[in-house]
């Protein structure tokens, strides 16, 4: 296994990679890394399709409860909740068994590295969804992309937040994901719902 030390990307190959295949970091960046007390090659990669599936899982049946109550099966919408925090135990097992998850303020600015190379991949997806004439998606994705952007923002606020010593609150759209720092807007900014729309997290 590899480790980016420009945005902590880890790659798993055999192979030192020529660049990074994230942040396109040169291959000078790229670090051997192992994950401590995980022995082999094919455990760490078991390991991350682990954590794929788990996490892919605990959104999905998220999305199940959602529907299942909107259709008024409140008992089964608890049990999708019930299995997706079960499968969100999961994957973080496997994350932290992985080494992926650091000190706050390197998984601060990790996340913030990470989300910045995850907005600049929407203009394409947009791009193809439109000429395709899929507008909702194109929409959707459009979202996404402005959100990711404030996501950026909001964890180096974060870290002034923690030297700081400050605490702060969030809010997130339930329709587009937009994070509101510090008091809720009357209107979401990205995608103009009113602000019973949001939900304040805990």
């Amino acid at each position: 296994m590899w480790k980016c030390t420009n945005c902590r990307h880890v790659e798993f190959s055999t192979d030192r990679p020529g660049q990074c295949p994230v942040c396109g970091a040169e291959e000078e960046k790229i670090v051997p890394h192992t994950v401590p007390g995980v022995k082999g090659t094919r455990t760490p990669s078991n390991l991350r399709l682990g954590f794929i599936a788990e996490s892919q899982a605990h959104l999905r049946n998220l999305a199940y409860a959602m529907k299942a109550e909107q259709e008024g099966y409140s008992q089964i919408a608890r049990l999708f909740r019930a299995i997706a925090e079960a499968e969100a135990v999961h994957a973080f097992n496997h994350i932290r068994l992985l080494g992926a998850v650091s000190g706050t303020q390197e998984n601060l600015e990790s996340a913030f590295e990470k989300e910045n190379l995850a907005a600049g991949t929407y203009p394409q997806l947009i791009r193809e969804a439109n000429e395709e004439d899929n507008t909702a998606v194109a929409t959707v994705l459009s979202y996404s992309r402005d959100v990711e952007k404030g996501h950026a923002k909001l964890y180096k606020k974060a870290l002034a937040h923690m030297m700081a010593e400050e605490e702060t609150e969030y809010y997130v759209c339930q329709v587009c994901g937009y994070v509101a720092d510090g008091s809720l807007p009357d209107e979401c900014p990205i995608c103009g719902a009113p602000k019973d729309r949001f939900r304040k997290v805990v």
